[in-house]
């Protein structure tokens, strides 16, 4: 009982620093400092709607995911890069729209 509950703790712990490793805005091994930055208003909009509904399909998949038993090791091996990489492509998205002036909005929460 008690190797569970250290499992559990190591896995939480683990799942927070790969997290917190995508809330840097420098250097982000996420996603290149300015990758949307030649695309134009319509398709920053569409590109954060893509991204935005990604990032929620896989926060609903992580948060039924640690229902189960071990569901939190599965969702730092599999989906905390992809969630990361959703929300950095959504963070850079924004930066494009703010230098142009655009006005993104992302679809309402299921």
């Amino acid at each position: 009982m008690r190797e569970v509950t250290l499992w559990r703790v190591a896995a939480a712990c683990f799942a927070v620093l790969v997290s917190s490793c995508a809330e840097s805005n420098l250097l982000s091994p996420y996603v290149t400092p300015g990758k949307f930055d030649f695309l134009d208003c319509p398709s920053i909009t569409s590109r954060f709607k893509e991204a935005s509904t990604r990032e929620q399909e896989l926060a609903e998949l992580m948060r039924r995911s640690n229902e189960g038993t071990g569901g939190f090791i599965a969702n730092a091996i599999r989906y905390q890069d992809e969630i990361n990489i959703a929300r950095a492509n959504m963070r850079e998205l924004r930066k494009a729209a703010d230098a142009k002036q655009c006005t993104i909005e992302a679809p309402a929460k299921q």
